[in-house]
């Protein structure tokens, strides 16, 4: 490896210079694979670099080290600058440029990040982690196709560049990230095959997470709850397993396993999609109010709108009205009317169709007697008022409109009638006779 070269020739090259504490700085710092913390790493390359007695290629590979370890602390705007200098003063070290293609990686710079992974290939073909980074990039614009022959192709040339990198290093990481891409190309048993070699190196949980998946699409129910049982354990905090192991337990109508799965999946990480598994569980398990409430709960940008909406047409609504009936009684009073306030409330009730009542008569009667009918039908009303004119007998008929309802304290909608008092015994028999017709 190049960097294990840079090393041996630093160590050289400080033992024969005398070196003083710059020297040991500079021996921990550009160890490949690092043996220090990020932290420590910076402050140790730190030293030897300001020191200003490395030679060039000490000094890129002590510049290529802390921006590794930047870059590990997700800085990458202050991780480039080093992985630039770097660059420049050994143009020809892969390491450097492979390096720079994973910050740029990073900071979401696809393209340029491709350019440096191309060229450290070049320059150091047998760099695993340049494929393992060109394969990183085939992944993320495989993710961002729009038609999925292009991210079929793009997951194709990511394989191949994974495949290269494991011919040169092996390692559990690049299994997992071959298996991630078979696994998303809907290759199942290749994806399987790379979690297995995953999971025999110690990658973790995730491994057990995806092959578990890969046997939901094949329907292998038992060894996928065995797969999220062993992710579960390694990693107990990760919501996206106790999801996925309620989703099987759905599967199989074991519903009394997927709703304590999903609640534990809920306390990690509240989501619709898991109220709504739930709620599943809920109702075939025949608790159907707690189903409601989880729908309700996975709805809720949903039924909240719609609550306020509603809301503020109530209170629109309930401002305007009597504004509304309070005008006849404004103009009433104006004009002189009479102090007595129920026929004006009477005047605000008209009924909006049908049949009017004689105006001359309601001028000049005395409609003091309510009678309270039974009935909802506006054609039987239309014959009551056809009747009463025909015995000529004053008559005023409410509406079912909800101010109308108030003043005869009726509220299920039925019609009401005021007549006078002396005519409400023949009012009454006429309605009667009507109510009997029906």
């Amino acid at each position: 490896m190049m960097i294990a070269a840079m090393v041996r020739a630093t160590g050289v090259l400080l033992m024969l210079a005398g070196g003083g504490l710059y020297a040991n700085e500079a021996v921990q710092c550009i160890q490949d694979p690092p043996v220090l913390s990020p932290d420590e790493t910076i402050r140790q390359c730190t030293v030897a670099i300001d020191s200003g007695r490395l030679p060039n290629a000490d000094l890129a590979a002590a510049l290529v080290s802390r921006c590794y370890a930047i870059e590990k602390k997700r800085d990458y705007a202050r991780a480039l600058p080093d992985c630039e200098r770097a660059v420049q003063l050994a143009s020809r070290s892969g390491p450097a440029v492979n390096r720079r293609g994973w910050v740029r990686f990073h900071a979401g710079d696809l393209d340029r990040a491709m350019v440096d992974f191309e060229q450290a290939i070049l320059l150091d073909p047998d760099l695993a982690s340049a494929y393992r980074g060109r394969a990183t990039v085939y992944d993320r614009r495989a993710r961002a196709a729009s038609s999925s022959a292009v991210s079929d192709e793009q997951y194709d040339q990511a394989i191949r560049n994974l495949g290269e990198a494991l011919r040169l290093k092996p390692d559990a990481q690049t299994y997992y990230a071959r298996g991630s891409c078979y696994f998303l190309k809907h290759s199942y048993d290749s994806a399987k095959q790379d979690f297995d070699e995953a999971i025999r190196r110690d990658y973790g949980a995730q491994a057990y997470y995806f092959r578990g998946w890969c046997h939901i699409y094949e329907e292998n129910y038992t060894e996928a709850i065995a797969d999220f049982d062993e992710a579960i354990r390694l990693e107990p905090k990760v919501a996206e397993s106790y999801s996925a192991r309620a989703w099987v337990h759905n599967r199989q109508r074991e519903y009394n396993g997927a709703i304590r799965d999903y609640s534990g999946a809920l306390r990690l990480h509240p989501n619709a999609e898991d109220y709504r598994g739930r709620a599943w569980a809920y109702y075939y398990s025949g608790s159907y109010v707690l189903a409601f409430l989880d729908t309700a709960r996975a709805s809720w940008h949903i039924w909240v709108p719609l609550v306020v909406v509603a809301g503020l047409i109530f209170i629109v609504g309930r401002f305007r009205k009597p504004k509304e009936t309070r005008a006849p009684t404004e103009a009433s009073d104006e004009s002189g009317a009479t102090d007595d306030p129920e026929p004006l409330v009477e005047a605000a009730d008209v009924p909006s169709e049908g049949p009017l009542p004689d105006p001359e008569p309601l001028a000049d009667a005395n409609l003091d007697a309510l009678i309270r009918t039974g009935m909802r039908d506006r054609i039987a009303i239309g014959l009551v008022e056809g009747m009463f004119r025909e015995a000529g007998i004053p008559f005023f008929v409410m509406d079912q409109n909800v101010w109308a309802r108030q003043e005869s304290g009726n509220f299920m909608g039925w019609w009401n009638i005021r007549v006078p008092h002396e005519r409400e015994a023949e009012a009454r028999e006429i309605i009667r006779a009507v109510e009997a017709m029906k």
